[in-house]
């Protein structure tokens, strides 16, 4: 087992920051429903919504960084959220996670995982650690 320290993984995390402010867009969170690919592969699941990260994308804090909440955005399809591709201003891929409502063990939280196209969602709440 690797071990870092506070600093090395304080150094990285805005690292991860840095790259998401990378591009021409601000960075993009989306949303899919049901069961996640291999990272980098093609998603299958439905694109439920598309939700814009907000300057600054996040805090660096006791060796987490906290994804700052967002606005809301559109739901685009109805369907039960399960994962989420994070990609930068450029669209390039930074990482995929699972999402969850409030009470769930998620790394990316909605208000609901249950969304209605028409209907509008948000992130309340964002861990990388």
């Amino acid at each position: 087992m690797i071990q870092i320290s506070t600093a090395l993984n304080d150094y990285r995390l805005n690292a991860v920051i840095n790259f998401l402010a990378i591009g021409t867009e601000n960075a993009r969170v989306q949303i899919y429903g049901g069961e996640r690919q291999d990272f980098g592969e093609e998603p299958e699941g439905d694109l439920l919504a598309t939700i814009v990260l907000v300057e600054p994308i996040g805090e660096v804090e006791d060796g987490l960084l906290a994804i700052t909440p967002t606005g809301e955005a559109l739901i685009e399809t109805s369907g039960e959220a399960t994962w989420a591709r994070i990609v930068n201003g450029d669209g390039a891929l930074a990482w995929d996670c699972d999402v969850s409502d409030l009470n769930g063990t998620g790394e990316l939280r909605l208000p609901s995982t249950t969304l209605y196209a028409g209907g509008y969602t948000r992130i309340v709440s964002g861990l990388l650690g």
